[in-house]
This record gives structure tokens, C-alpha cells and sequence, in this order.
């Protein structure tokens, strides 16, 4: 029988046309990254444009996830921990879900509990159903980085984080490493757990420029790094758009160790936003626009967010690439 039970999909406000006119007129930045991995119909020529698609051929074939691949293949030996055993195991933007099977056989939990902003997820965590015969499998849809979500287990669990995705807390350019918000983000994952237990984590702590730009600069990453742009042209009321005018541009950062994602307008053009037109958006070449973020840490900095987060390091590995992977513990949540 098939073991799978979605837990919930919460009512999530349709906020996409709004989070894309406050990127064009400037109200915000660094706050589409959980619309980027979207499933849509949106298309370049004949090439399909999808975020789900765009991010697994870049999955696929880019220079940095298969770092972070190796990472996981080599560092899990080290970073295992038998506490952590049978615990439910529940995995933060899991992507294409190919980690999730390594997780399992690792871990051997009774229930995988996968969790993304993106519905295409119930599909993938119904394919890993059909493999997965004595595990139970309770996607959950929704945005971790947000505040105030829902409890997702009731019992100590084993939460899991990769692809260095807590680089890709939103907001803004800092001034300096993002302290606080890096602090919020620990907790607002953990809060999701609220019975304690153990938290996997990798991150990267590359500070080299030209090697950070030459990871987001692939073909591959290239095309996710505007599917985006393309959704907006097929979903939203959008009026004289030309998303082929747009492409990706990756800047960093020093100060705060951003690898900021941005699109670079290639062309004058002027468009309405809306139903009736109401918007006017008017983007001249050259004009650049800040839409995810990509925050690369030093260990240090990271160590002490966390520990201000509540959580205690177990152990931590680093081989020769810049990955590093943390397991913590923490506790349960104090009941007011």
C-alpha cells in the first residue's frame, strides 16, 4: 500500500503580483526566492520555462550543486549521529528530492515529512512513495523562512536544511552578515519542531568572488535565474512586457558576503502592471533588479547565530570544498 499523506496545504495568499510590483518599482528586494521554484507554462521560444524544470537541469548539471552533492556523500559519515536515529525526518527544500532516498537509508525514519513553498513538491513526494514502502511520506507546503508557521510534528524530530538553501534567507542588501535575520530564520525553521531534537544544516563559506560568480553564472543557472521574469509574463497582468529583454546578474557583495541574484534590463521599455493598466513601469538599460539572495558565511558569524538561536552544535565537517555541514540539537519549545 502506499504510504503517503499530505499534511496540510495551507491556504498561502496569492501575494506574487505584489511581491513582482515591489520588485520593479524598487519597494523591496532579495523576496522572490520561494516564487523561483515554481511549476508554470511560461516558455523562451520553445524552451520550457519552469522553475521546477530550470532548477533540476541546473541541478542536474551545474558546477555547485554537485559540490554540494559530494559534500553530502562524503561529510554524512561524519555528521551521522545514532541519536538521530528513527527520529521523523523532516526535509526543508528538498528540490528535486534526490537527497531524500540517502536521507532515508541513513536515518531510517518512520515518516519523511518534505517541505517547500512550491505544490510541485506533492508530486515528487508521491514518487518517493512508490519507493519507499515502510516509510510514511507527509509533505507539507509552505514557506519555512516565514514566521509564525504551523507545527509540523509533535514528537522530537530530525529537521534537515541542504544545498546551503539558509544562504537564501530574504531581504534586502545589508550593510553587514545578516545577523539577525539569520538568527530569525534558525527559529523559525526550529519552530516547526516544537517538541526539540536535531537539526542538519549545510552552508557555505566561500568568500572568493570570481569562483562564487562562476558557480551562479551557468547556462543552466542562467535560465532559473530568470523563469521567474518568464512566470510573470505568462500568469501575471502584465501589459507590453518583454521578458526576453532581461537577463541574469549575479553581484557581489563584500561587505555582508552577498552573492546578491539579479536581473540586468538589456533594453528600454515601459510597461502597465494590473487589470486595468493601473501600474506603470518604466526600465531602461542597464537598470538592475535584486530578486533572491544568496549569503555566504563565515563560521564563526554562523556558529553564534545559532547558538543565539537556541541551538547546540554536535558536531560539524568541512573536506576540501567551501560546504560545510553542522548537526545541532535543541530543545523542546517552552508552552506558554
Amino acid at each position: 500500500m502506499l504510504k503517503f499523506h499530505e499534511i496540510f496545504r495551507p491556504s498561502i495568499p496569492d501575494s506574487y503580483f505584489e511581491q513582482a510590483v515591489d520588485l520593479w518599482l524598487g519597494f523591496d528586494a532579495g523576496h522572490l526566492g520561494s516564487q523561483m521554484y515554481q511549476d508554470h507554462k511560461a516558455m523562451m521560444g520553445q524552451r520550457p520555462m519552469s522553475g521546477v524544470l530550470t532548477w533540476e537541469n541546473y541541478a542536474k548539471h551545474g558546477t555547485f550543486p554537485n559540490i554540494n552533492k559530494d559534500a553530502l556523500l562524503s561529510g554524512i559519515k561524519y555528521i551521522f549521529d545514532p541519536n538521530c536515529m528513527n527520529l521523523p525526518l523532516i526535509e526543508f527544500g528538498p528540490g528535486s528530492m534526490e537527497d531524500a532516498s540517502l536521507l532515508v537509508k541513513t536515518f531510517q525514519p518512520k515518516e519523511y515529512i518534505p517541505v517547500d513553498y512550491s505544490v510541485g513538491v506533492i508530486k515528487q513526494a508521491m514518487d518517493m512513495a512508490s519507493l519507499e514502502k515502510n516509510c510514511l511520506i507527509r509533505p507539507a507546503v509552505l514557506d519555512f523562512f516565514a514566521e509564525d508557521n504551523s507545527p509540523l510534528i509533535d514528537s522530537p524530530a530530525l529537521g534537515i536544511l541542504l544545498g546551503v538553501t539558509i544562504s537564501n534567507i530574504p531581504g534586502p542588501i545589508p550593510e553587514a552578515p545578516p545577523s539577525q535575520a539569520l538568527i530569525k530564520a534558525f527559529q523559525n525553521i526550529t519552530c516547526t519542531m516544537p517538541a526539540g531534537g536535531f537539526f542538519l544544516v549545510s552552508m557555505d563559506t566561500c568568500q572568493d568572488e570570481k569562483l562564487i560568480k562562476s558557480y551562479y553564472n551557468e547556462p543552466w543557472h542562467r535560465l532559473f535565474g530568470v523563469n521567474h521574469i518568464y512566470r510573470m509574463a505568462e500568469e501575471l497582468p502584465m501589459h507590453n512586457f518583454d521578458p526576453d529583454g532581461f537577463e541574469y546578474y549575479p553581484v557581489w557583495h563584500e561587505n555582508c558576503g552577498l552573492l546578491a541574484h539579479t536581473v540586468r534590463a538589456m533594453k528600454d521599455q515601459i510597461f502597465e502592471m494590473g487589470k486595468n493598466k493601473e501600474i506603470a513601469i518604466s526600465v531602461k538599460e542597464g537598470d538592475v533588479f535584486h530578486y533572491n539572495n544568496s549569503f555566504k558565511y563565515n563560521p564563526e558569524f554562523f556558529e553564534d547565530c545559532a547558538e543565539k538561536a537556541g541551538l547546540k552544535i554536535i558536531r560539524h565537517w568541512q573536506g576540501e570544498s567551501t560546504i560545510r555541514l553542522y548537526l545541532f540539537s535543541f530543545s523542546p519549545k517552552e508552552t506558554k
